[in-house]
C-alpha cells in the first residue's frame, strides 16, 4: 500500500467530519472505495498496455466485470 494512502484517507475523514454537507449525497466509504478501485484499474491497464484480458486476470475479476467498471468510471483503456 502506498505510504500516502492512509494520510489521504485520514484527510477525507476529517473533511467529512468538518463539512458533512459536502458528503450528504454519497457516503465516505463509497467515495473512497470507488476512488481506489478506479486508480487500481487505471494502473493495471497501464501496466498491461490496455490488455483487458490480462488486466482482469491480474485483478482477479471477470473480463466482463472489468469492462463494466471501465464504463462506470469512464476509463480510457488505452
Amino acid at each position: 500500500m502506498p505510504s500516502e494512502l492512509p494520510f489521504l484517507i485520514g484527510e477525507l475523514v476529517r473533511e467529512a467530519i468538518d463539512h458533512p454537507e459536502l458528503f450528504s449525497s454519497r457516503n465516505l466509504h463509497s467515495l473512497i472505495m470507488e476512488g481506489v478501485e478506479r486508480v487500481l484499474i487505471e494502473k493495471t491497464l497501464e501496466h498491461t498496455r490496455g490488455n483487458k484480458r490480462k488486466a482482469a486476470q491480474v485483478l482477479g475479476i471477470n473480463r466482463n466485470t472489468l469492462t463494466n467498471k471501465i464504463k462506470k468510471y469512464e476509463i480510457d483503456p488505452q
